[in-house]
């Protein structure tokens, strides 16, 4: 739930009942955040001149000087105070990321396959509270499940083996050996971090975590026989092995 406190108007308004009413105060917003504890305050300060002598009330800063006697929206602050969840970002959502695979839809038993992601740091912008605002997603877990009944979660999405500098079936961070035949559906699901910002100010962190599912991956784990032959395949294409 979000509490909204708003200034009173009675005590200005009895001194200068002339120049303005309760319905000047809004369109006075200036709106910055902070964290507090466990919640972020969202804090709003009065700027725009009010109604005077019972003209129109406007907040477009070529709005025409109000006479002496009256004064410009109150001074004081309203304070929307509440935890900035997942659920108040529901219509925040960022790319849910790829999954790939190394050697592609294939493996053999007892090698290293190797698994990485593709996504990055997003930031979507829209609504947050009635205000225009930014949420940042940035990944921060990888929950891999390989279909043998093995599953892992990962701080790194990985990369190529070449990106890693590292030879064909060696193990990588992201990787997983299979020992049975057969195929198999891989799943990826990941996490995010969340955080928001009003007018390009600072990022405030949002309570709890999102995690999206990626692309699904199909495998199939064979098996290699080596031998040595006189020459390669292409030579010698009735050759063992060929």
């Amino acid at each position: 739930m979000v509490a909204l406190a708003l200034p009173t108007a009675s005590a200005a308004a009895a001194e200068q009942e002339n120049c303005y009413d309760s319905s000047a105060y809004f369109g006075c917003e200036d709106v910055t955040g902070a964290i507090d504890g466990d919640h972020v305050d969202l804090t709003g300060t009065g700027k725009t001149p009010g109604r005077g002598h019972g003209g129109p009330s406007s907040s477009s800063p070529s709005t025409p000087p109000q006479p002496a006697d009256c004064l410009p929206c109150p001074r004081d602050t309203y304070t929307i105070s509440a935890p900035v969840t997942i659920a108040d970002i529901a219509a925040f959502r960022p790319a849910p990321g790829r999954q790939l695979m190394e050697p592609d839809g294939w493996t053999i038993a007892g090698r290293e396959t190797n698994f990485y992601a593709i996504v990055g740091i997003q930031i979507v912008n829209g609504q947050l509270l009635g205000q225009s605002a930014d949420v940042r997603f940035t990944p921060i877990s990888y929950h891999w499940a390989y279909g043998d009944g093995q599953a892992a979660t990962k701080s790194t999405k990985g990369g190529t083996w070449a990106s890693q500098r590292v030879a064909e079936f060696d193990p990588t961070p992201t990787s997983h050996v299979y020992e049975t035949l057969g195929d198999y559906t891989i799943t990826l699901s990941i996490t995010f971090r969340a955080e928001y910002r009003y007018a390009g100010g600072a990022w405030i962190p949002v309570i709890g975590t999102l995690t999206l599912r990626a692309n699904d991956l199909q495998i199939r784990v064979g098996s290699a026989k080596t031998v040595l032959v006189d020459h390669d395949c292409i030579q010698n294409p009735g050759g063992p092995g060929c």
